[in-house]
C-alpha cells in the first residue's frame, strides 16, 4: 500500500536525522493518543494523515468530520502539554505533487529542526 510506503520513508528519513525516534509514542497521561512518531527529548511529534481515501471510494478516518474533530482535540492538547507537531499528508511524498502544491520535501522539513532555533 502506497501510504505504508511513504510512512516508511518517513521512518527512515527521522532515523537519518534524529538519533532518537519513537514510534506511536503515547504522549498523554491518561487518554491514549498516540503520536505516529516522536522525538520525546525535543517535544517534537510528526504525524503522516496519509491519503483522503483508502481507494475504492472510502473516506478515510482523517477525511470524516469526526476524525478531523477528534485530530484536533489531540493535537490542541498535544500543543498545550509543550509538543511541536509536524504533519505530512501523501502529497509530500511525490516529488510533482510537491511542486504542484508547492509543498517542501519532508526531509527538507525535518532537517531546520535539526538546527538550532534562530527566534
Amino acid at each position: 500500500m502506497k501510504g505504508d510506503a511513504n510512512k516508511f520513508q518517513l521512518a527512515m528519513t527521522l532515523r537519518n536525522l534524529f538519533k532518537e525516534v519513537s514510534d506511536e509514542h503515547c504522549f498523554h497521561p491518561t487518554r491514549k493518543w498516540r503520536f505516529d512518531f516522536a522525538i520525546p527529548s525535543m517535544k517534537l511529534a510528526i504525524e503522516y494523515n496519509g491519503h483522503g481515501s483508502t481507494g475504492g471510494g472510502h473516506i478515510g478516518r482523517h477525511a470524516t468530520i469526526t476524525g478531523m474533530s477528534g485530530d484536533c482535540e489531540k493535537l490542541n492538547e498535544a500543543q498545550r502539554l509543550g509538543w511541536r507537531i509536524v504533519q505530512f499528508t501523501a502529497l509530500h511524498f511525490s516529488e510533482a505533487s510537491r511542486k504542484k502544491h508547492k509543498l517542501t520535501a519532508p526531509y527538507e522539513t525535518l532537517k531546520a529542526f535539526t538546527k538550532p532555533s534562530t527566534i
